[in-house]
């Protein structure tokens, strides 16, 4: 009900009050007076009964919206009711998760909250908790463990079984082939001896050398890839004192002054230091029809007729000694300038065949230092 109809009865309240007084007024001035009423009078008096029937009409309404007020509050205790009921719900579920009885309160508890409390409680006594939910819940844990421990102790067993079928499975095969893994090892070991054999067998230490390569120039250096080495070549400078410095910077003087095309893969000088101009895997201008497969060695000296220095001679026995295991040649692959062409070169060698051939046989002879 609104403020509006409240003043609506208030203020037929206050009509019917002041008309039944008026009326009351007039009537005992008549009776004290004895006049008749007049003729207007029945008129009022109808007035006055539709006024009464308003008030009536009035008071019936006020009844109805005293109905309808009390209908509505009831109404909304059982909605706030219904709206506390999950809640209540809750509560009761931590009381059962909680396995605790849920100590009693001392408020008061009313009839709507107890009935919301039978439907979602159906225990014995309202306020209390039920045990019985919890035992289920921990018999289901018990059981789910104990499946979950069986299946692993299944799992292991058939791992158990299966480990000891391959032992079993192997140590059949095993005798089964004893004759046969007996043979494999025996040739195995014969294997292992042959390769310690030949893994026995010491490498030469090669001589030390001085890398010193040329620019690759058409007079001094080609740059012409050497497939294969057939020989070695033995030279000497033709130009007495003259270090293995000044022969590497003769060479490379070649290609500024175009004088001709010469040059060598290692230079020996007379104090026995070797350098090397040109890789091995490249030609060198040594021979004219043999660059193609050999290696060129130039020896510098001091005396006129040619002949090394014990430094230079030391030194040229070591590098062709390594050359030839390198390559895995033989002393009749060591050749002069003279046995291809026929130049004076090296003068001494050419001039005393018994001093080349002792060289060569000292070079059969020579131990070098190994690996």
């Amino acid at each position: 009900m609104g403020q509006a109809q409240r003043d609506d009865r208030r203020r037929v309240r206050q009509e019917t009050v002041e008309l039944w007084g008026i009326e009351r007024g007039r009537g005992a001035g008549q009776r004290r007076s004895g006049q008749r009423r007049p003729a207007g009078e029945s008129q009022q008096r109808g007035r006055q009964k539709i006024v009464r029937q308003t008030g009536q009409s009035g008071q019936r309404r006020f009844r109805q919206e005293r109905e309808v007020r009390q209908t509505e509050q009831s109404r909304q205790t059982k909605a706030s009711a219904e709206r506390r009921r999950p809640r209540q719900e809750q509560e009761v579920q931590l009381i059962r998760q909680s396995g605790q009885r849920r100590p009693r309160q001392t408020r008061v508890v009313s009839h709507h909250q107890e009935e919301a409390l039978q439907y979602i409680l159906p225990v014995e006594h309202p306020g209390t908790g039920n045990p019985r939910p919890v035992k289920s819940i921990r018999r289901r844990r018990a059981r789910r463990r104990k499946i979950f421990l069986s299946r692993v102790a299944a799992v292991l067993f058939v791992v158990l079984c299966l480990a000891l079928i391959y032992q079993a499975t192997g140590a059949v095969y095993r005798y089964l082939h004893r004759d046969m893994i007996y043979d494999t090892a025996d040739e195995k070991d014969n294997a292992l001896d042959v390769v310690s054999d030949d893994v026995s067998d010491e490498k030469m230490i090669p001589p030390e050398i001085i890398e010193d390569y040329l620019e690759v120039n058409d007079y001094s250096r080609p740059g012409t890839k050497l497939e294969q080495v057939n020989s070695i070549f033995v030279h000497y400078t033709a130009n007495p004192k003259t270090s293995a410095k000044n022969n590497r910077s003769y060479f490379a003087n070649l290609a500024q002054t175009h004088e001709r095309e010469a040059s060598a893969h290692l230079i020996i000088g007379y104090d026995g230091e070797i350098i090397q101009c040109i890789p091995f895997d490249e030609q060198a201008y040594g021979v004219i029809s043999r660059n193609n497969d050999s290696l060129s060695i130039e020896c510098c000296y001091l005396n006129e007729d040619g002949s090394f220095t014990p430094e230079t001679y030391e030194t040229l026995l070591h590098t062709l000694a390594w050359l030839l295991e390198k390559y895995n040649l033989t002393t009749d692959d060591i050749l002069r300038h003279y046995d291809c062409g026929g130049k004076k070169c090296p003068l001494y060698y050419v001039e005393h065949e018994d001093a080349w051939e002792e060289l060569l046989a000292d070079v059969e002879a020579y131990e070098a230092p190994t690996e």
